[in-house]
């Protein structure tokens, strides 16, 4: 025994050893080449020129007095080794459909780099090439649309650190998979078959990204800007960011403000490493898979201390149709984010009401309040709904509520979950009474016409094959061209084995300490399937009053409590299947053999459908995102008209020409000098409040309001001249809650581990 623990140790020390040399390896490439990057710039009698473009004073020239259009400069053949570079071009334009480019011998899987048109409002673009093997023609081209001027002042190549930071991110997988991978030999076979298992359902659930390019998603542009915009905001040093300073051409946006995105950051993080938009948003995927695939296996765990069922559990709710409809087929991330954490809450809940050991209740308190953070911090309409079903549990179950360590329990999960969030809440509240495009008649995202008719016909909840391309329409329209909405066969099945054993083996489902729960997770879960459909009478309650109305319409889709019942009826699935092991004997076999077949049968169709069929989208640069696509408009300032948002717009009255204009993010400097009584700047930021204009030398305020279609305006007293700063700047009351929701976080961390010591001290003697 001793010689085993023994040579345990030294596997330990050898494996603690192989980590470090992969991680020095790793970074010893970034510190290693920091000074030999590789840089280039052209000069004139570089470039390779048609006739029709002229070189005066160290500038390229082509306008349409040629009366032809198309390549008409490159750079000499380059020999780039393997590394991710960025193209630099200074330029002036009048026209649109100028583009630059990049080409080599190598192949599209082997060198990104699509090409960027010319903005004419802009003076100076980057792009990235990324290519995975040394190569050594390499060139780059600018090309004319034909229409008015292009002069190139200047153009370089530069390679990044971007290749070494995310060779480091590799390797910190690869560790983490060599740690897994010790855990796993060091295991027994019981644990190693349920890591097997776990790792099969997330395999499955991450089929669709074992692509090189992304299927496009209902909502996916949308939410890989707010990627980019978070990792842009991280990069001009502003942390947590809430104005997002990417959309609409820069302006800024108050997305982060009211859309939860704790999230994004991991994605957002790997954009600053050097990775992809669509590399860092498949990343999201599966780490949200994983998320799902751990959280929900504990969950089930925790309810029915049975690893099968946590298993069966785990693999119904990963794999769920709504779900996978959601996480692909709309990429609506905030809603799968907060799915992800559902399984935590019912767990949460179901541990306060059924463990009566009361030294277990703050650990409990903390379930809740973890699983409802994740749920605020993604999706508020989800937060919503589970609001909705926890409040009528806790009126059916009202004695329960008040004996003393459930109430303690529930009482304590609330207040952390509100000081947890304070971070989101506080923001959220003091901009929700703001005059902004959701609050206005004239949103364009309230549903129109009959709510009731957005929801769906029950033969799509219960349907084997699950159709994963087409969008959401009115009943009218039929569901030849809807997606797949629904619970699936597996819960189907679960549902109708939970009803036959309440009939014929009700005195087992009675003496099962999951029964009330079980009851309570059925009824709940087929009225969210009632409210899905459009048979339940939204349309009358709308009638009752506005303040009932509004909070309908918040919803946008009775579909959505697809969501709810998903995660409820995954819970009666295990339940069943847990009373049929018993009741059914031999033929519980059958039916699990049976029940998971189908559940490959239906969950194989989705994917086939969704990856043979879907739209191939790839997009790997800032760039090739539209940021003016702003969905609905739901966080513009009342009275704004997007399409009158354009890219580098000013208006000024009263001045002389600005000097020195920089624009990072959502701050501006520029020197100014006024002329006239009423003088006025209006910069190209979207007006919110807590924007402020400083004098940069004296730091004294300078006026600001709402302009031009409520861009930023800066108003000048006559005679001022100098230079200002504009930036948005959170409130002291901002920060103070953020503050708190860090230390509640770190003290509630602390708590834990110091009530797991404690534990263990008590078992030791």
């Amino acid at each position: 025994m001793k010689f085993i623990q023994t040579g345990r140790i030294r596997a330990g020390h050898m494996i603690i050893g192989l980590q470090i040399i992969i991680l020095l390896i790793a970074s010893s490439g970034w510190f290693l080449h920091r000074g030999n990057a590789y840089s280039k710039s052209f000069a004139v009698d570089e470039y390779l020129l048609t006739e029709s473009a002229s070189i005066e004073d160290s500038v390229v020239s082509i306008d349409d007095s040629i009366g032809k259009k198309g390549l008409f400069l490159s750079t000499p053949p380059l020999s780039l080794k393997k590394g991710i570079y960025q193209i630099q071009i200074d330029y002036a334009a009048n026209c649109s459909g100028n583009t630059i480019s990049a080409t080599s011998s190598l192949g599209s899987l082997e060198m990104n780099c699509p090409a960027l048109e010319l903005d004419p409002t802009c003076y100076t673009e980057t792009m990235i090439l990324d290519i995975s093997r040394s190569v050594d023609d390499a060139a780059i081209h600018v090309s004319f649309s034909g229409g008015g001027y292009v002069h190139i002042n200047s153009l370089g190549i530069y390679e990044t650190s971007f290749l070494y930071k995310k060779n480091l991110f590799y390797a910190l997988l690869l560790c983490l998979l060599i740690d897994l991978g010790y855990f796993f030999l060091r295991s027994d076979v019981k644990i190693r078959k349920i890591i097997l298992a776990l790792a099969g359902i997330f395999g499955i659930s991450c089929y669709p990204l074992y692509t090189d390019f992304l299927t496009a998603g209902h909502d996916i542009l949308f939410h890989l800007i707010r990627i980019d915009a978070i990792s842009q905001g991280l990069s001009l040093g502003t942390f947590p960011v809430k104005l997002h300073p990417l959309w609409a051409y820069g302006y800024g946006y108050a997305v982060g403000i009211f859309y939860g995105d704790a999230f994004l950051y991991f994605p957002a993080a790997l954009r600053l490493l050097g990775f992809s938009v669509q590399a860092s948003y498949k990343f999201l995927v599966a780490f949200i898979n994983l998320g799902t695939v751990l959280i929900s296996y504990y969950s089930f765990r925790k309810m029915f201390s049975d690893e099968k069922i946590a298993l069966l559990g785990c693999l119904a709710y990963t794999l769920a149709p709504y779900r996978l409809m959601d996480l692909y087929t709309r990429a609506s991330v905030g809603e799968y984010c907060a799915m992800m954490v559902l399984p935590l809450i019912l767990c949460g809940f179901y541990m306060v009401f059924l463990d009566s050991r009361k030294e277990n209740w703050w650990k409990h308190a903390v379930l809740i309040a973890f699983g409802l953070t994740g749920a605020i911090q993604s999706h508020v309409l989800t937060v919503l709904l589970v609001g909705i079903i926890v409040i009528l549990a806790c009126l059916i179950l009202i004695k329960r509520v008040f004996r003393k360590y459930v109430f303690r329990s529930l009482a304590t999960a609330a207040v952390l979950t509100v000081l947890l969030n304070l971070c989101f809440i506080v923001p959220f509240l003091d901009f929700y009474g703001e005059d902004i495009m959701i609050n206005s008649p004239e949103w364009s995202g309230a549903p129109q016409g009959s709510f009731q008719a957005g929801g769906i016909f029950p033969i799509q909840l219960f349907a084997l094959f699950q159709r994963a391309t087409g969008s959401a329409w009115p009943a009218t329209a039929g569901i030849s061209t809807e997606p797949a909405f629904g619970i699936g066969i597996l819960m189907t099945i679960g549902l109708g084995l939970f009803l036959y054993l309440l009939c014929i083996h009700g005195q087992a489902c009675r003496h099962d300490h999951n029964y009330i729960p079980a009851i309570l997770c059925a009824i709940f879960g087929c009225l969210s399937l009632y409210m899905a459909t459009c048979y339940f009478p939204w349309d009358a309650l709308m009638a009752l009053g506005s303040g009932v109305r509004k909070i309908v319409l918040t919803l946008q889709f009775p579909w959505r409590m697809l969501a709810i019942a998903t995660i409820l009826m995954a819970f009666v699935l295990c339940y069943s299947f847990h009373i049929a092991k018993k009741a059914l004997g031999h033929c519980h076999n059958y039916l699990v053999v049976g029940s998971l077949i189908l559940l490959l049968v239906s969950c194989g169709w989705y994917f086939y459908d969704f990856s043979f069929s879907g739209e191939p989208y790839r997009v790997y640069s800032t760039a090739e995102l539209d940021t003016i696509q702003l969905c609905t408009c739901d966080y513009l300032p009342s009275g704004t008209d997007p399409k009158k948002i354009k890219e580098n717009l000013i208006y000024a009255e009263g001045i002389s020409p600005l000097e020195a204009y920089q624009k990072q993010g959502t701050t501006i400097t520029c020197r100014v000098s006024a002329e006239s009584e009423g003088a006025y700047v209006d910069f190209p930021l979207l007006y919110y409040k807590y924007y402020r204009c400083v004098d940069a030398d004296t730091a004294q305020p300078i006026p600001v309001c709402a302009g031009k279609n409520n861009m930023v305006r800066v108003q000048l007293p006559k005679g001022y001249s100098g230079s200002i700063s504009i930036s948005f700047v959170e409130p002291w009351f901002w920060r103070f809650a953020e503050a708190v929701s860090a230390l509640t976080a770190i003290g509630i961390i602390i708590s834990l581990i110091w009530m797991r010591a404690k534990r263990r001290r008590g078992h030791l003697l």
